[in-house]
């Protein structure tokens, strides 16, 4: 079976909302060609805007994408997504499971309420990354996601569970009111990191951000060493390369239980 391509077409500066992509049920290609979506101020079939073949509709393929094409991957179940180009606001918004594959930037609010699933963003991802969606109390409550460059301000929000791993810098006023999970960061680290937190775990080059910090003198690295294999074999990199981090527990304020590997 070939996975199910979709060309676009479309060059101007109108946006498309793509949430139809995640609802797909049929297996005829000449239904899919045949959804009517709105674009502009008009209703127009898929086939005018996308160039559509294959016949594997759990495997899907975006080409030709740009930054017009708007909450790709919404509330996905159980698919694969492979998108070649840039994307719009709301990539994996809602996400429950499956996998998406971005060779390109994402622009605002990526990941924002995700469930489930795998993201990986082979490019940077805009402001409110994994950001706090409206009708939600928390902006990422578990799957996994890898950023290979850059996260913008405001991102992470209320994180819940799961594991984020930016292979570039991070924002200012990112993972606020953290909750729980796992937060890798390899660049530097705006202000007002954490702010707010209750717990998580957070493995950081950038050692700007250890004054905050309680130093741990008795150092357990039973776990750290456990993900550092995890993260890694996930990757198929060495994204965790130290071997004697340096390890934090807990903030001088006494108020927040934050875990902080310097690697």
């Amino acid at each position: 079976m070939k996975p199910l391509v979709f060309k676009c077409k479309i060059k101007d500066k109108q946006r498309l909302d793509m949430s139809w992509l995640s609802k797909i049920k049929t297996s005829s290609l000449s239904n899919i060609k045949n959804i009517r979506v709105n674009y502009g101020n008009k209703e127009y079939k898929l086939s005018s805007l996308f160039d559509v073949s294959g016949n594997n509709f759990k495997d899907i393929i975006i080409s030709n994408s740009n930054k017009h094409l708007d909450n790709i991957g919404n509330n996905l179940e159980d698919k694969k997504i492979t998108i070649f180009g840039n994307v719009g606001f709301g990539l994996a918004k809602g996400m429950c499971s499956g996998d998406i594959i971005l060779n390109g930037n994402a622009g605002k609010n990526a990941c924002s309420g995700m469930k489930g699933g795998s993201v990986h963003i082979l490019g940077n991802a805009d402001d409110g990354f994994c950001s706090l969606p409206t009708s939600m109390n928390e902006g990422f409550v578990d799957g996994f996601i890898y950023v290979q460059k850059n996260v913008g301000d405001n991102s992470i929000v209320r994180m819940r569970r799961g594991n984020i791993i930016i292979g570039g810098n991070i924002g200012s006023g990112s993972c606020l009111e953290l909750i729980s999970g796992s937060v890798v960061v390899l660049g530097k680290i705006g202000n007002n990191f954490c702010y707010n937190a209750r717990r998580g775990t957070i493995f950081t080059r950038d050692k700007s951000i250890c004054r905050e910090y309680i130093r741990a003198n008795q150092t357990d690295l039973t776990f750290f060493n456990f993900y550092k294999i995890k993260i890694n074999k996930i990757l198929n990199k060495s994204i965790i390369n130290s071997s004697k981090p340096v390890r934090y527990f807990g903030t001088k304020s006494g108020k927040e239980l934050i875990e902080l590997f310097v690697i």
